[in-house]
């Protein structure tokens, strides 16, 4: 068995504001949480906090979870030949939404699915 650390430098709100933005600013993370605070009043959902219990859901129906992808992998792929904490900004999160997308519900894949039917981008 392979294990694999789905990290996010800073911060977990760094993979959740890339379901707004392409964003390569290397903040702390009060300024991620902070852009989110704006986006999220700007939707009208109210303050963003932490361990909200309906974030899965404001991502997918608000967000775009394949440009999250995409963005991070272009992040990473920036940043090859350096090593995880001097990728900053940077998250590897979507391996692990990849990996998981299989088990969610039909209507929920619908978020990760391209122009051609194919689950997920950049595959």
């Amino acid at each position: 068995m392979q294990y694999h650390a789905a990290w996010s430098n800073e911060c977990i709100e760094f993979w959740f504001l890339l379901h707004f933005a392409y964003y390569t600013s290397n903040n702390h993370r009060t300024e991620y949480i902070s852009f989110l605070g704006d986006k999220f009043r700007e939707l009208g959902l109210g303050k963003y906090q932490k361990n909200m219990k309906d974030i899965f859901d404001i991502l997918m129906n608000k967000g775009n979870p394949k440009l999250a992808i995409r963005y991070a992998k272009r992040i990473i792929k920036d940043g090859q030949g350096r090593t995880p904490t001097e990728i900053a900004p940077g998250t590897k999160v979507y391996e692990l939404v990849e990996e998981l997308v299989k088990y969610l519900p039909e209507a929920t894949k619908k978020h990760f699915i391209d122009s051609f039917g194919r689950v997920l981008l950049d595959r």
